[in-house]
């Protein structure tokens, strides 16, 4: 007899497993304002994040499919999220399936499983999912078992999990996901009678769509032109136990267009689309309301940027203060109008301020387009000491194009001139650089481990007391940059990775590079190909997919980026030629006073 919900629902409450188990309420369910419905005769959505509870439900992008799918009665989504490795053991021990939250119903009993992407070093996280859900890792085993579907930033280069998926939503997936399960529940015979290769066929023919198993046909992201016309979750789930961003979340804008030449989002959700400060201003009440949460952030890429911070936070701040409730912005801004905005809002209790300078040298943030001066840092940093901040964390970056010692010399230089402007507590974290796709720096090479021991030697060793240092670890940073510019082949070895123990690599205590080591030598792969950067002539494993951003205007910024050249922002100086608006048919959206 095959596991059903009861089934499940009896073990958890009567062997014991969550007596044995860390963190058990992590596997209940039944969280306020989670949503139940009565699944038969309805399509059935699984929504998968591959990480522990606490890191999924911090996660907006999957609690804004959660309410999206929800809000069309014909749908029922449910959320599930990778087990830690004790309950994990104890699921096999006594052949429990992954299951549902909502519903306690195992993986396969659903429709589609919907699967984020967040972060490279959760792949083999996704195949142990998979597996856990007894449903076969490799999509041509697969007959008639749910539809395994990907989605967020980790898609815009499918081709390293092509072998686990049998399509990839690329771009905004709102949208989209009806879509699909839309396409699903029509044609739901094709999918129980194991016929998924014509609905694979339907399914591709959906904008923002990439199916592996087909043909490689170049796909264009989908795109949603106006977040306003998305409500915001005045209802959303709230967890039992501390998550990592333990408060309500309010999107206000989507998409930056300041142009880092290191980082992807910023390429991968252009252009920039504000929701309108009335809808976020309605919202709050009813969430605090719905919610109980202490403290509401308003997320976007770089939420000073958000046309009327200032005026939105002179209306909620009023709000929020007579619930006691805290307002948190993601970004600061390194100016003082940045600092002047965090000041007001943390006027009651001043926790830490964080800038990211990202280089130490002018002309390396020439380089990366970071259009920030060293006096605008220190003019900040003075402000914030005079608005009585305490404490001061600086992002940088090392292994960056073109960088010198004498770049790497200038961290900690740049630090001591801050410290001394009187700060309690300086600390710096220094991130390795990995070229990731679809951005100017995608032909760019990542330096070596040996390389970046160095650099990070040469930091340590010239910091000195007064200032924190946390330099990210190089290993796991190679590994991340192979799995974000490899191409098909690297299928197999994340497998073999898999097989072998690696699970949960992005924690640090369990990340284990022996392990890829050994699955690399194990299928031919060798790593340094896929490091060493490419040609600007080259075809690109993940030219499969067509952001809107031309791959002219990515070579041209490369090309400034050596010649130490700076891009402004297309918002406030004018079209930059980067072809989103006119490729998508959609342009920047902002709430101008």
């Amino acid at each position: 007899m095959s596991i059903i919900h009861e089934d499940i629902r009896k073990w958890l409450s009567s062997s014991g497993v969550l007596y044995r188990v860390g963190k058990p309420v992590r596997y209940i369910g039944r969280e306020l304002n989670s949503t139940i419905k009565d699944f038969h005769c309805k399509l059935r959505v699984l929504l998968a994040f591959p990480d522990t509870y606490e890191v999924g439900m911090s996660h907006l992008g999957l609690k804004l499919l959660y309410r999206e799918l929800n809000g069309n009665s014909a749908i029922f989504a449910e959320r599930t999220y990778l087990p830690w490795i004790d309950m994990i053991e104890e699921m096999k021990r006594s052949n429990i399936p992954l299951f549902s939250l909502e519903t306690l119903s195992p993986a396969r009993d659903f429709h589609v499983i919907g699967i984020t992407l967040q972060y490279e070093l959760v792949y083999t996280n996704v195949l142990a999912l998979l597996d856990l859900a007894g449903i076969p890792i490799l999509r041509k085993n697969r007959s008639d078992e749910p539809l395994v579907i990907g989605g967020g930033p980790c898609a815009s280069n499918p081709e390293p999990m092509s072998d686990f998926f049998d399509a990839f939503v690329i771009g905004d997936g709102e949208v989209v996901m009806q879509s699909i399960c839309e396409i699903v529940k029509e044609n739901i015979n094709m999918l129980v009678s194991g016929n998924r290769e014509e609905l694979l066929e339907i399914i591709s023919s959906l904008q923002g769509v990439y199916v592996p198993a087909l043909s490689k046909r170049k796909v264009v992201k989908s795109v949603i032109s106006s977040i306003s016309d998305l409500e915001i979750d005045r209802r959303p789930v709230v967890p039992f136990m501390k998550v990592v961003h333990d408060r309500s979340i309010i999107e206000v804008m989507r998409g930056c267009n300041r142009g880092c030449r290191f980082c992807q989002a910023g390429m991968l959700y252009r252009p920039v689309r504000e929701r309108s400060p009335e809808g976020i201003l309605e919202s709050v009440e009813e969430i605090l309301h719905n919610t109980g949460y202490e403290e509401v952030s308003l997320l976007s890429l770089s939420t000073m940027d958000y046309s009327r911070i200032e005026e939105l936070t002179d209306r909620i701040m009023p709000i929020l203060e007579l619930q006691k409730v805290a307002l948190s912005l993601p970004s600061s801004r390194i100016d003082a109008f940045g600092v002047q905005v965090a000041s007001k809002i943390a006027s009651i209790r001043k926790t830490g301020l964080t800038f990211a300078p990202e280089a130490g040298t002018q002309r390396l943030r020439n380089v990366i387009n970071k259009n920030v001066t060293e006096r605008d840092l220190l003019d900040s940093a003075r402000v914030a000491r005079e608005n009585g901040w305490q404490r001061l964390k600086l992002y940088f970056m090392m292994g960056l194009p073109t960088e010198t010692d004498e770049d790497i010399e200038a961290i900690v230089k740049l630090g001591r001139k801050v410290k001394a402007i009187g700060f309690k507590e300086l600390s710096i974290s220094v991130a390795l650089f990995i070229p990731k796709p679809h951005t100017p720096f995608q032909f760019a090479r990542q330096i070596d481990e040996k390389e970046a021991r160095r650099k990070a030697e040469m930091l340590r060793t010239i910091c000195g007391r007064g200032i924190q240092l946390k330099v990210h670890n190089s290993s796991s940073s190679k590994i991340e940059g192979v799995l974000s510019r490899g191409d098909r082949s690297l299928g197999e070895a994340i497998y073999e990775a898999y097989k072998m123990g690696a699970i949960f690599d992005e924690w640090e205590e369990q990340f284990n590079p022996v392990i890829w080591e050994k699955a690399f030598s194990a299928t031919g792969i060798e790593p340094e190909i896929y490091s060493r950067g490419y040609g600007l002539s080259e075809e690109l494993p993940w030219e499969v997919v067509d952001t809107g951003v031309s791959k002219t205007y990515l070579i041209d910024e490369y090309l400034r980026a050596m010649k130490e050249k700076t891009t402004p922002d297309c918002r406030w100086n004018g079209c930059t030629g980067c072809c989103v608006c006119q490729t998508l048919q959609v342009s920047n959206r902002v709430y101008r006073v």
